[in-house]
């Protein structure tokens, strides 16, 4: 004849599934949470934070930045704008005159 658990059994199996099904939930809540915050970024990703439009990549004087073809804003990545603090003072001028002449369509010195 089968043993009758006794409650304190019942009580530990209760337990070890409620414990695993709270962990299904963070783990699918999580998951969640990764996907919204990919789908953010497909929608976002090289798009003007001004005006949508595609942002493109130049680069002047070894330094990298993106450009919107739409409005021609120029932004700049993480990073990228401290780069230019261990330039020289002439070579910080120079990088924002062909950046601004690059606006028109000026040739790009690298």
């Amino acid at each position: 004849m089968p043993d009758k658990p006794s409650s304190n059994e019942e009580e530990y199996f209760l337990k070890l599934e409620a414990e695993r099904l709270e962990k299904r939930r963070q783990e699918a809540a999580a998951r969640r949470t990764e996907e919204e915050k990919e789908g953010r970024r497909k929608l976002h990703h090289m798009h003007c934070p001004k005006c949508g439009g595609q942002l493109v990549e130049e680069r002047y004087h070894g330094v990298q930045v993106d450009r919107c073809s739409e409005c021609r804003g120029v932004w700049f990545d993480a990073g990228e704008a401290e780069s230019l603090l261990e330039k020289a003072p002439g070579a910080l001028q120079s990088f924002f005159g062909d950046l601004v002449s690059g606006m028109g369509g000026g040739k790009k010195r690298t």
